[in-house]
């Protein structure tokens, strides 16, 4: 493939979606077949030290991962996540912030004293990057407008230039490049309009690259302000289905592609744009389903097959509920970790027991805390295995903004009021049990029998 936007003979040799499941994948268990050859007793000795010097440097990766963040603290820091969470598994505390966040003085007191890691909400997704309507550049492509996440980005920045410790300063997971949600489906057609047919293959990935190119260029280019604040992107977001963990087909990616080959693509474009420093993931829910963990294991081995690609870490968005188990939890992210350097759950909350209607909500505060703990005693005892999860990122800053309020709100009253209360902090934000339930166990009620 001729880099720089030009395509020669792009599809050639391109993996079939069909292939992916004929490949090595994640079975149960969370192991991974592996090539004969590396296991035969008969192996020659210089295919035997090959594949000691590959598990030694993939040991050597998942030692670094697991390195827990040597910053300065203070009695400041003790009672926030930041702090516990690079104590107990050397990893970053992340939240997701709206714009609308920005003027509110309280929300974002939660943001700075208790984080270091921030998701924009939509402001990086490529609906609002690319716009209602069309600007078509010279060359033919789509120009982007970074105003609104660059006013997010300049409010960041304001509060790490003054917030000293290392520890303390927050960065940026860009959220998406690719998904099929959220993105314009003018995107998808010819001359950029709807009443058009699709647009081929070799032209869509055209587009493709070059939305990626000009993302990496506005932030990560020499004369960039922001340059260094994001450490890690979104590339493809859900694009494998519930049912049996193939390809998710009510995307206009899939009706220009009928493949994976797009995921695998938008990797070989992150991987040729993005500096080295920033980790590239697959983000997606329902992430502890076995057959879709197995379906998103065997898309993962897809996109490392392809050596013009780059897939650092697996995003388990962690849209949980009362039923959270912690066993399949467990199960799940072994299997990632047989295939990614990294896991991080990136969208972390929990919806209300089913048929809540707020009226015992000391109640709900304790079966929320109770079931936190055992995610997060789940994520301690990966660790201790060697598992590297290193950051855990929850869906919003307090229950009144929680996006559950007005989606897949679970339960409800008898006037049809939908009640969720999801996250640490509560409508006034006030710390909940459950913020308890991380920070300092020992402030939690004993758990119910």
């Amino acid at each position: 493939m001729k880099r720089g936007g030009r395509f020669i003979n792009l599809f050639t040799g391109l993996t079939l979606a069909g292939m992916v499941f004929a490949m090595a994948g994640c079975g149960a268990g969370g192991e991974t077949q592996h090539d004969s050859a590396q296991t035969a007793e008969t192996a020659d000795t210089e295919t035997a030290e090959t594949a000691e010097e590959t598990d030694a440097a993939q040991e050597q990766k998942t030692a670094t991962a697991q390195e827990p963040q040597e910053w300065e603290w203070d009695a400041q820091d003790e009672e926030t996540l930041r702090y516990a969470f690079a104590k107990a598994f050397g990893g970053r505390a992340g939240v997701c912030v709206p714009m609308a966040a920005l003027s509110d003085t309280d929300r974002m007191a939660i943001v700075k004293d208790q984080f270091n890691s921030v998701t924009m909400e939509n402001e990086m997704k490529p609906d609002t990057l690319l716009g209602n309507k069309p600007v078509i550049g010279e060359d033919g492509f789509p120009v982007l407008s970074f105003t609104v996440p660059d006013m997010m980005l300049k409010e960041i920045k304001a509060y790490n230039d003054t917030a000293g410790r290392d520890g303390r300063k927050i960065m940026v997971r860009g959220h998406v490049l690719v998904w099929h949600s959220q993105t314009p489906e003018w995107f998808f057609h010819e001359e950029y309009n709807v009443d058009k047919p699709y647009v081929d293959k070799q032209t869509m990935l055209a587009r493709m690259e070059n939305y990626i190119k000009q993302v990496m260029e506005h932030y990560e280019s020499e004369d960039s302000e922001y340059r260094g604040m994001i450490y890690a992107w979104d590339v493809v977001n859900e694009a494998v289905n519930d049912t049996d963990g193939g390809m998710r087909t009510d995307s206009s990616w899939f009706r220009v592609f009928y493949s994976f080959d797009y995921v695998e693509w938008a990797f070989v474009y992150a991987n040729q744009y993005a500096p080295a420093h920033i980790k590239l993931f697959y983000n997606d829910y329902n992430d502890i389903n076995p057959k879709k963990a197995d379906g998103i294991c065997k898309l993962i081995e897809q996109i490392k097959s392809n050596p013009e690609a780059r897939i650092d870490g697996m995003g388990m968005q962690g849209h949980y509920d009362m039923n959270f188990s912690d066993v399949l939890f467990k199960q799940s992210a072994r299997k990632y970790a047989a295939v990614v350097d990294e896991i991080q759950i990136t969208e972390l909350d929990l919806k209300a027991s089913t048929g809540f209607d707020g009226t015992d909500m000391e109640e709900e505060y304790q079966k929320q805390a109770d079931v936190y703990k055992s995610l997060y005693d789940a994520v301690k005892s990966l660790k201790q295995e060697g598992v590297p999860i290193t950051a855990i990122v929850f869906w919003g800053t307090d229950d009144r903004h929680s996006w559950l309020q007005s989606a897949n709100a679970a339960g409800g009253s008898a006037d049809g009021t939908r009640v969720q209360c999801p996250l640490l902090f509560d409508k006034d934000y006030q710390k909940k049990p459950a913020f308890w339930a991380f920070v300092d166990d020992s402030k939690l009620e004993p758990a119910a029998e």
